[in-house]
């Protein structure tokens, strides 16, 4: 008896819980009342369609496309620039999208290439030929990298010090070579994010800012460049492996364009005030494990009920148990 009182509180606590959680997840701030079309007003209707904010942020590949040479930058040093004269000579680029206050992506990226920036540079052959040499693709002598402040209000310093982060993390051996190889560059006047957004369109990298987090929803890509600024590959993810990193280089100096390669990942928030579908999500959620539980109750109520007169049987037939008078004829 004590065993089933004691199943009935855990399902009853069990129950408790999950109704009184779905405010949690459905708003974690605060619970507002009933208003018309909202998931507790009686006239709501679902809608049709989940609604997330920067659900557009993704990348269309525009392979071949060549970007706008004459969008103008500030370098991280404050000078300004256009992004032909960062792509000026006989190197491939790769070119990528971030900023500083970044809160996680942007950083996983960055550092997953700050990583594979040494192993690059480590001399390797590249065919099984006889006459094969090894070749070593180190920064700023066989590419170069050019990231773009997605943060058209961006401060110089805040730059200089997300490019000396991303530095910092390289061979001391290597520093000066990727000071040189490597440039940030931000709005050329603060505030004016047309140059970013002329290149980010040319290349199909689409973004958006949240404005109630105050941060940019993007995705991680890295943009392989000719050394006429042609697109040749799209890398995606927050490693790269020494092999898909070469021969990328290679292909963007010969202007030869690769697949894609990597999994794609974005830097985006679901907006539970665009519309009440979170709560009706979170209700349906709710109701059915209610709805799980109630049975769950239910069966082990009944599996009780029917055991009940098969124990009473065998303990009447139980020959240890005493016998009462009032039993014997």
């Amino acid at each position: 008896m004590a065993r089933s009182h004691h199943i009935y509180s855990i399902a009853a606590a069990a129950i408790a819980t999950v109704l009184g959680s779905g405010t949690a997840f459905a708003d974690p701030v605060i619970e507002a009342p009933a208003v018309a079309g909202s998931v507790d007003s009686p006239d709501f209707t679902p809608p049709t369609h989940a609604m997330y904010k920067a659900n557009g942020v993704t990348v269309d590949e525009h392979i071949g496309a060549r970007v706008p040479l004459d969008a103008t930058f500030r370098t991280q040093d404050g000078a300004q620039t256009t992004l032909g004269e960062l792509l000026r000579g006989d190197l491939p680029t790769i070119l990528t999208f971030n900023y500083s206050d970044c809160p996680m992506l942007c950083s996983l990226q960055l550092n997953g290439l700050s990583a594979a920036l040494p192993a690059l540079a480590t001399p390797v052959v590249l065919d099984d030929s006889p006459a094969a040499k090894q070749v070593a693709f180190k920064i700023g002598t066989q590419f170069r990298i050019v990231t773009i402040d997605l943060e058209p209000k961006e401060s110089l310093d805040k730059l200089a010090k997300m490019r000396d982060r991303y530095i910092g993390k390289l061979p001391e051996a290597q520093q000066a070579a990727a000071r040189a190889g490597w440039t940030f560059v931000a709005a050329a006047t603060p505030g004016d994010d047309t140059a970013i957004r002329k290149v980010a369109e040319t290349v199909g990298f689409k973004y958006v800012y949240v404005t109630e987090r105050a941060e940019w929803a993007h995705p991680a890509a890295l943009i392989f460049l000719s050394t006429t600024g042609v697109v040749t590959r799209y890398v995606y993810g927050i490693e790269f492996p020494p092999a898909v990193m070469r021969e990328s280089i290679v292909k963007a100096g010969l202007s030869e364009s690769a697949t894609a390669v990597g999994f794609m990942n974005r830097c985006y928030h679901f907006d539970p005030e665009a519309t009440s579908h979170a709560r009706a999500g979170v209700l349906t959620l709710r109701l059915g494990a209610v709805g799980f539980l109630v049975l769950l109750v239910s069966g082990f109520g009944v599996f009780k009920v029917m055991r009940r007169p098969r124990r009473i049987g065998s303990l009447r037939n139980d020959p240890a148990l005493p016998r009462e008078p009032w039993g014997e004829s």
